[in-house]
């Protein structure tokens, strides 16, 4: 049995896709929204503060460093997910002693990932200073708020291991 397709039978199935392509919309969970985190904000020349972000879709470990006045102040924010195979790195102070495993002079604390020895400069902005890395950590967005920092974003592709 075939109905004959009028204009009012047209209208009534064109409104009828298109309330569903509307409800089909509204019934898609939407991404989160990446949350503001505020943390005490190392307040020293090379104090440090750890920390984990809640992004939209997963949680990312996070290292604060505040660079002396010297080397241009303020703060650098990191994810400290080696960008290299993933692994975890730390925050050394004790730069002499990873001098001696990378075969460089250090004269500053550094990032330093034990898995394969890539090091980052904190006061270049976590550039490579030696190992495989072929790229710095991933940074995170921080305004200061004395005493605190509030971490309001990571940079895209965070975590992406490649």
């Amino acid at each position: 049995m075939s109905q004959k397709l009028n204009r009012k039978r047209f209208l009534e199935l064109g409104a009828t896709v298109v309330t569903g392509a509307a409800l089909g919309a509204l019934s898609r969970p939407l991404p989160a929204a990446a949350q503001a985190l505020r943390v005490p904000a190392p307040q020293r020349a090379w104090d440090m503060v750890e920390f984990t972000y809640p992004g939209p879709e997963r949680s990312f470990p996070g290292i604060a460093v505040r660079r002396p006045d010297a080397a241009g102040g303020g703060l650098i924010a990191v994810c400290s997910i080696c960008p290299h195979m993933g692994c975890l790195f730390k925050y050394e102070t004790d730069y002499e002693d990873v001098a001696s495993m990378i075969g460089m002079r250090l004269t500053h604390p550094v990032f330093f990932c034990a898995c394969h020895s890539s090091t980052y400069d904190p006061i270049r902005d976590g550039e490579v200073i030696s190992g495989p890395s072929q790229r710095r950590p991933w940074r995170f967005s921080v305004q200061e708020e004395a005493p605190d920092m509030i971490v309001t974003g990571i940079e895209p592709g965070a975590g992406e291991i490649r």
